[in-house]
């Protein structure tokens, strides 16, 4: 946020008409006014994960569920996956050995975090 600050600064201060100082600063303050909305919702709907002896949810910060069962194995594996059917981005996923279900987690949960976290709680990795 403080890159688009400095260049709201800059862009203001180096244009050399009205209409660029204009554009600079609508640009720059349409960008941080965004930033700043995306941090509010992440830092007052984060996206979690729950471990306990039973189950791994994964509540999403719309409120959508994804849930693995110890009733279906007590290994866990680490799988990558396409984001989408034609998409080269490669996403992290969690899943128990033998099964299909997967959990999508997104990019800010560590493997070392989340190993640790399923590991206190009676769960084990294969991988």
């Amino acid at each position: 946020m403080l890159v688009f600050a400095v260049a709201l600064a800059r862009g203001v201060a180096g244009a050399q008409t009205t209409a660029g100082r204009t554009a600079a600063a609508i640009f720059c303050g349409v960008l941080i006014a965004a930033l700043i909305t995306g941090w509010i919702v992440m830092i007052r709907r984060p996206a979690r994960l729950e471990v306990t002896e039973d189950t791994v949810r994964f509540v999403q910060r719309n409120g959508q569920v994804s849930t693995l069962s110890h009733q279906r194995g007590d290994a866990l594996r680490f799988v990558k996956q396409h984001r989408g059917a034609l998409s080269r981005v490669w996403t992290l996923g969690l899943t128990i050995a033998g099964t299909d279900t997967v959990i999508t987690l997104p990019g800010f949960f560590s493997r070392n975090a989340v190993r640790q976290a399923c590991g206190a709680r009676g769960w084990r990795f294969d991988n």
